[in-house]
């Protein structure tokens, strides 16, 4: 599954997928489920539209694409733009606000302080758009499920497995649409906001399914020994979420590997351009490159043996 992450999402989970394929030859496109959240949503469709993880670095890093990889890129004509509209300075939901306060002893002080904010005035359709152009023939045959989170309430909703409506590619615009920058993404009668409202990463879907392996490539979490409240508390929040969920699911029997930035990579990050994104591929195949070479690269590599024989 690919997390949150901003502009550093995508290129990170491409170098992660692609060092992983080079390792092992897993390829990406054949998981039995791709969970999605905000950036995380890009590469998990592009997954599923059938760009192989070689083309999925070489399209950030300026390198040569394959012919069929490319066939698949031109389906999208849209031009990216991102139009910024009048902005609304009354809180987005205050009944999100509301719902987060109660009961108190299982308060949520995100989206108490996220529905007193403002709505956002990016308008974000293009992402929609361009999303759908990519898979044509709509919602992937293979499962894929994209995180986002209901602003009246506050309520997680997974596009792709729920009871709910949307396009594949209003379930992206709404998964990435962050609180107070973007616009909130209405859907049928309801609207939608960023999926990592509720986790960077939201691994825990996973617990249920029965797999064998669950990957789990987060670009806004960090190693154990690099947290801290005081110097990042919005990392090291998503960080304790994401403990939880891989508790989840390895309470169940699963086995699960996370790659995730240690010290190194945190280190870069501070004095990366959006512009940067070949080097974000750069550090996801380093910190897959770190996990392959411990304990877990043993896992990955017995597992995968494993299905393919």
């Amino acid at each position: 599954m690919c997390s949150a992450g901003g502009w550093r999402g995508d290129p990170w989970h491409s170098g992660v997928i692609s060092r992983l394929h080079a390792a092992t030859g897993w390829d990406a496109r054949t998981a039995d489920l791709l969970i999605g959240t905000s950036a995380g949503s890009f590469t998990s469709t592009a997954l599923r539209a059938g760009i192989d993880p070689v083309d999925l670095s070489a399209r950030h890093e300026g390198g040569e694409i394959s012919a069929a990889g490319q066939a698949i890129i031109d389906r999208i004509v849209t031009p990216y733009e991102e139009p910024a509209e009048d902005r609304d300075w009354r809180p987005s939901s205050p009944s999100m606000s509301l719902r987060a306060m109660w009961p108190p002893w299982n308060s949520d002080p995100v989206r108490f302080a996220l529905g007193g904010m403002p709505r956002g005035n990016l308008n974000g359709t293009a992402i929609a758009t361009r999303i759908n152009e990519l898979l044509p023939d709509g919602w992937p045959e293979q499962p894929t499920w994209i995180v986002a989170v209901r602003s009246s309430d506050g309520r997680r909703v997974v596009f792709g497995r729920d009871d709910v409506r949307g396009s594949v590619g209003q379930a992206c615009q709404a998964s990435s649409a962050i609180p107070a920058v973007y616009q909130p993404v209405k859907i049928g009668e309801r609207e939608y906001i960023d999926g990592a409202v509720h986790s960077a990463t939201n691994a825990d879907l996973a617990a249920m399914a029965g797999f064998d392996l669950v990957i789990v490539s987060s670009v806004m979490t960090a190693t154990v020994d690099n947290r801290s409240w005081f110097g990042d508390p919005r990392r090291t929040w998503f960080s304790q979420k994401l403990d939880e969920e891989v508790e989840t699911i390895r309470s169940r029997g699963t086995a699960v590997v996370v790659v995730e930035p240690d010290a190194e990579t945190l280190a870069h990050f501070d004095d990366m351009e959006p512009t940067a994104r070949g080097s974000m591929v750069s550090l996801g195949r380093q910190a897959a490159e770190r996990v392959l070479a411990g304990r877990d690269g043993d896992t990955i590599r017995s597992l995968i043996e494993r299905a393919t024989h």
